[in-house]
């Protein structure tokens, strides 16, 4: 299916085959969902629903190709979607959001298994992402984690007209600015509303108005203090060695 034809129903439509109903779709999940969590959670519930684990029950074989098919289907619709949103062509005009429904997440007791997992590759990692591939965390506890992180933060849109930098039509004026793949601060340096100076300003204001990553997974008990503090030591030393070997 071509980018262009997506709808923003059928994508999260096919999240939710994909995810399962235990995850919460919005708009902030369609912005953090990578291909690497889409494939993940497919090879997950293939294993589960491929039809040659039912050999013998025809009835059970049919359905679980059914199954099998939604399945593939709804990768294909997502792969096309993350084409669509790397051209800087999402969201899609006339699309409809699923409202936000806050799911609790589920802890994960000390004994029980780890998530899936994998070796590190050639490339920095920010925590969320480092705790993901040393199979700590869930992609979905992932995304809910930087949502959560995300709320704390004022939109710089907010601060520039509290700081009288912008006022109420300038803000309105940015947002309803049509330029694909353009970020609010982008769009008001291009309608000169803004200077990159004050963007930059504004930037460093609104990261310094969130806890950082790691507390979420604490507080939640995922991981201890200690534990968090050990990681972030380890992702460090390996992103120093990335920036190490890089070519110059």
């Amino acid at each position: 299916m071509e980018p262009a034809s997506l709808h923003e129903s059928e994508i999260l439509k096919a999240c939710r085959t994909l995810f399962g109903a235990g995850v919460s779709l919005d708009r902030h999940f369609l912005a953090y969902l990578q291909p690497s969590g889409a494939k993940t959670a497919y090879r997950k519930r293939a294993k589960e629903t491929h039809p040659d684990r039912f050999v013998g029950d025809d009835r059970m074989q049919r359905r679980q190709a059914e199954r099998f098919h939604d399945l593939t289907r709804a990768l294909d619709l997502l792969t096309g979607f993350f084409k669509q949103r790397e051209k800087g062509l999402w969201p899609a005009p006339g699309g409809t959001l699923a409202p936000h429904r806050p799911t609790r997440t589920a802890r994960r007791q000390p004994n029980s298994p780890k998530y899936p997992a994998g070796p590190l590759q050639g490339r920095t990692y920010e925590i969320g992402l480092f705790l993901y591939s040393h199979g700590l965390i869930t992609y979905k506890a992932l995304i809910e984690a930087l949502v959560w992180q995300r709320s704390q933060r004022p939109s710089i849109g907010e601060t520039a007209r509290h700081w009288g930098w912008l006022d109420d039509l300038h803000v309105r004026t940015i947002a309803s600015h049509r330029s694909l793949n353009r970020r609010f601060g982008e769009k008001a340096v291009e309608l000169g509303l803004l200077t990159p100076f004050q963007v930059r300003t504004l930037l460093h204001y609104q990261r310094t108005r969130h806890q950082r990553l790691g507390r979420y997974f604490v507080d939640r008990g995922y991981l201890s203090n200690a534990q968090i503090d050990q990681l972030a030591q380890q992702m460090r030393e390996h992103n120093a060695r990335v920036k190490a070997s890089a070519p110059r």
